[in-house]
C-alpha cells in the first residue's frame, strides 16, 4: 500500500514538471518572455507644424538640407538630401553617407528613419506616415537658434551648446579685427558671375558668406544693394552685365564660376568698376563653394577663419 502511494506521488510530480516544461517551451516559441517589454522613450516637440512626437534620442535620422547642423550635433544621418564638396568643414563626416537624389516616398521609406528633419513644410504632409517629420523653414530661425532646436530634437543639447560657444568666441575675436578704422564707412558686395546664354551676375546677401559677413560681423552693404533687397525681398538675384557694376561695393567679394572663365571680367564694364581699378577685389575660387554653401554654425565658424585670412589683409 505504501509502495503504491509513493509511486503515485512520484508520477504526479513527474507529470507536473512535464507540464511546466511544455508551457515554457510554448512561451519561447511564441516569443513571449517573463521580462517586461522595453518601452520606447518619446518626447513631444513643438514645431512650426504643431506638436510632433519623436524618440527621446533618435538613431536613424534622415535629413533634407540641414546635414551640417545634424553632423555638428554628432549624429551621422542614415542618408541626406543635399550637396557636398571637400571644403565643407563636415565633409569627412558626410562623404560616405548615401545621398538621396530623389526626395520621394519610396526612397525615404527604404532608410526606415526614426525621424525626418527638413526645411520644407510640404514634407510634413507627405511623409508623416513614414516617420515623425520636424520642419524648420529657412529664414525662420537664426543658424544658432536652429542648431539649439535641433539639438533638443535629437537629444544633443550639450553638443549644440558647445558648437555655439565655439562660434561665439571666435566671432567676438574676429569682430575686433573687422571694427578697425580701415573698415569704417567701407561697403562690401558679394557676387558671382554666371556666364552662359543669359549671362548675369548674381548678388548675394545671405548665402556665399552673406549671413556671416553682414549679419554677424556687421560689414556694410552698398546703399543701392540695400534698396534692391528691400524692394524685391530677395536676398539673392540676377543682375545683367550692364547694371551689375552699380551694385558693387568699395570692396568686392567675387566668386568665380565653376570650371569656366568669368565672362564678366572680360568686359569693359568690369575694368571700370572702382573696386577693380583700386585692386579691392577678393576673388574666391569655385573650389571654396562648399565652404560658403550652407549657413550652419560649423560652416559659419569655418568661414570666420577664411575671412580673417583672405579679407582682412586686403582691406588692411
Amino acid at each position: 500500500m505504501v509502495g503504491k502511494k509513493l509511486a503515485l506521488a512520484v508520477g504526479t510530480l513527474i507529470l507536473s514538471l512535464g507540464l511546466i516544461g511544455c508551457r515554457n517551451t510554448e512561451n519561447t516559441k511564441n516569443g513571449a518572455s517573463d521580462q517586461p517589454k522595453k518601452v520606447e522613450q518619446v518626447k513631444v516637440i513643438k514645431t512650426e507644424m504643431g506638436e510632433v512626437t519623436v524618440p527621446e534620442k533618435p538613431a536613424r535620422v534622415l535629413v533634407n538640407w540641414y546635414v551640417g547642423d545634424v553632423t555638428t550635433l554628432g549624429v551621422k544621418p542614415v542618408a541626406y538630401s543635399g550637396w557636398a564638396q571637400e571644403t565643407m568643414p563636415f565633409y569627412e563626416e558626410i562623404k560616405d553617407i548615401p545621398v538621396i537624389k530623389k526626395w520621394e516616398k519610396e526612397e525615404i521609406m527604404s532608410y526606415k528613419p526614426d525621424v525626418i528633419i527638413t526645411y520644407s513644410p510640404e514634407d510634413f504632409e507627405k511623409y508623416s506616415k513614414i516617420a515623425p517629420v520636424v520642419v524648420v523653414s529657412e529664414g525662420t530661425d537664426s543658424p544658432l537658434e536652429r542648431l539649439k532646436f535641433l539639438g533638443h530634437v535629437l537629444g544633443r543639447e550639450k553638443e549644440a551648446e558647445t558648437a555655439i560657444t565655439t562660434f561665439e568666441t571666435k566671432l567676438a575675436s574676429a569682430k575686433k579685427q573687422f571694427s578697425t578704422d580701415v573698415f569704417k564707412d567701407k561697403t562690401f558686395s558679394i557676387s558671382q558671375d554666371w556666364p552662359g546664354p543669359s549671362s548675369s551676375v548674381f548678388y548675394e546677401t545671405a548665402s556665399r558668406g552673406g549671413t556671416l559677413l553682414y549679419d554677424y560681423i556687421g560689414l556694410k552693404k552698398p546703399e543701392k544693394l540695400i534698396e534692391l533687397v528691400t524692394k524685391t525681398g530677395e536676398t539673392r538675384g540676377a543682375l545683367s552685365y550692364e547694371v551689375a557694376a552699380d551694385y558693387f561695393g568699395d570692396y568686392a567679394i567675387w566668386f568665380t564660376p565653376e570650371e569656366k572663365e568669368s565672362e564678366f571680367e572680360k568686359t569693359a564694364i568690369w575694368k571700370n568698376i572702382p573696386a577693380v581699378k583700386n585692386e579691392r577685389v577678393i576673388t574666391i575660387s569655385s573650389n571654396y563653394t562648399g565652404l560658403f554653401y550652407y549657413s550652419d554654425v560649423a560652416s559659419l565658424t569655418a568661414q570666420i577663419d577664411f575671412a580673417l585670412k583672405n579679407i582682412v589683409p586686403v582691406v588692411s
